[in-house]
């Protein structure tokens, strides 16, 4: 019988509370996503899902450290976009299923 409960567990003790906040919300709009029959519905969560993706990327600790003087977490940001695109343009998406 097949559960209607998908329970991930991860120790998030060093997380903040903002980035317990957006993961959560992550989890739900990936959700959406995943279960969507709708188109309109299906591309504005895949858009959003993106967007949280960046928001949590920002608030990574490594890019929020103040004395950094370098934007590292818009230029992973840069980094991760330009690698889809390219992956996009190839047509090779990676796939991960498991």
């Amino acid at each position: 019988m097949h559960n209607d409960f998908l329970k991930l567990t991860e120790n998030d003790e060093s997380l903040s509370p903002v980035q317990r906040r957006t993961l959560r919300k992550l989890s739900h709009i990936l959700t959406i996503a995943l279960k969507s029959t709708n188109e309109a519905e299906y591309f504005e969560s895949s858009a959003e899902l993106l967007k949280e993706c960046c928001a949590l990327i920002k608030q990574a600790d490594f890019a929020a450290q103040e004395q950094q003087k370098i934007a590292y977490g818009d230029q992973a940001i840069e980094f991760a976009i330009d690698h889809v695109i390219e992956k996009i343009e190839q047509r090779k998406l990676i796939n991960y299923d498991n």
